[in-house]
């Protein structure tokens, strides 16, 4: 009796304990909302940042045509030490006459999406290609 007792002078449990399905879904829309906002400019961000992959490998390529013209007085019989860049992304290949070089960064791997720097080139005049957009200001 005495346990019934005490189990009546307890107040009864709230009738709104917890989410309801309608406040489950709100947030659910929410989250939805802001991911598809940051998702594409994640992606962006990533292809980018992956960029400088291939600038430091034909800035590097560069300095070592450079060295190579300096010690033969020619570009002629200079090579590149690697076909790939450091973080392999961008495949690197380079084309040389006796008084210039163009080096060429083809995307590759995961970079192969980057649709507009896919090719990007410099020369021994420091023309990098393309103009707009894929080489920091």
């Amino acid at each position: 009796m005495q346990l019934l007792q005490a189990r009546h002078d307890m107040q009864p449990l709230s009738k709104h304990s917890g989410f309801s399905l309608i406040e489950l879904m709100i947030t659910v829309a929410i989250i939805g909302i802001l991911a598809a906002f940051a998702y594409p400019n994640y992606i962006e961000h990533v292809t980018n940042s992956r960029r400088s992959d291939g600038h430091l490998a034909m800035l590097a390529a560069a300095q070592k045509m450079e060295r190579c013209k300096a010690t033969n007085y020619s570009y002629a019989g200079c090579t590149l030490t690697s076909d790939t860049s450091p973080e392999e992304y961008y495949g690197m290949t380079v084309n040389t006459t006796a008084t210039g070089f163009t080096i060429t960064a083809t995307a590759a791997g995961a970079q192969a999406n980057d649709t507009d720097c896919s090719v990007m080139t410099l020369n021994h005049q420091s023309v990098r290609t393309p103009t707009t957009g894929c080489w920091p200001q």
